[in-house]
């Protein structure tokens, strides 16, 4: 063990370690954020040393965490093994079984394919009926009875405008021109808003 101040290493360490000049503080930085090396202010000066026993220590810390890491590693494989073997006797059985029933996995994937479209055709044949599922027409009353009262309120709407513009203007054929260069063809100088057909 040796102490030596920050200034007899900026002298020694790069004859002996061949390190640049420059650089000292850093790898002594560096050493010491590591714990390789122990440092105390004393004085105005920061001295610096190692004990051996702190190498050996650490080295054999490591060694420890490696060995601890090591049989987990050892436990997870050996489980993982374990259950491997599990699924590979599990599926022996299987096919064991199938070959006994006279089918094996091929025919029975065959067989699972074409479920799978019969499935798929008679939900596109249900959807053909779908104009009479109750559910579907319940929806479709409901949308038809919102859609009448909006035209119901957009119709007591613009009769109200056409009131307050005789109102203003004073002159009820002005007004009506208004409303029918607003509405177009929905609406009839001098008879008002044509009625809405409504499709049997």
């Amino acid at each position: 063990m040796g102490v030596y101040s920050f200034k007899e290493l900026e002298k020694l360490l790069p004859s002996v370690g061949s390190i640049n000049g420059m650089l000292v503080k850093e790898y002594i930085q560096a050493l010491t954020d590591e714990n390789l090396i122990r440092v105390e202010k004393i004085g105005s000066g920061n001295w610096y040393w190692s004990f051996t026993s702190d190498a050996k220590k650490s080295k054999e810390n490591m060694i420890n965490k490696l060995k601890d890491e090591e049989t987990k590693l050892l436990a997870s494989i050996e489980v993982a093994e374990q259950e491997l073997e599990k699924k590979m006797t599990k599926r022996q059985e299987d096919d064991e079984m199938l070959l006994d029933g006279g089918s094996d996995r091929d025919a029975l994937m065959d067989a699972y394919e074409a479920l799978v479209k019969e499935n798929d055709a008679l939900d596109k044949e249900l959807e053909l009926y779908s104009d009479n599922d109750p559910a579907e027409i319940l929806r479709k009353m409901e949308a038809t009875n919102k859609l009448k009262e909006s035209t119901l309120r957009w119709t007591d709407n613009l009769e109200s405008l056409e009131s307050f513009l005789v109102s203003l203007t004073g002159d009820r054929a002005q007004a009506g021109e208004i409303m029918h260069r607003a509405c177009g063809e929905d609406y009839v100088v001098g008879e008002g808003l044509k009625e809405l057909a409504v499709p049997n």
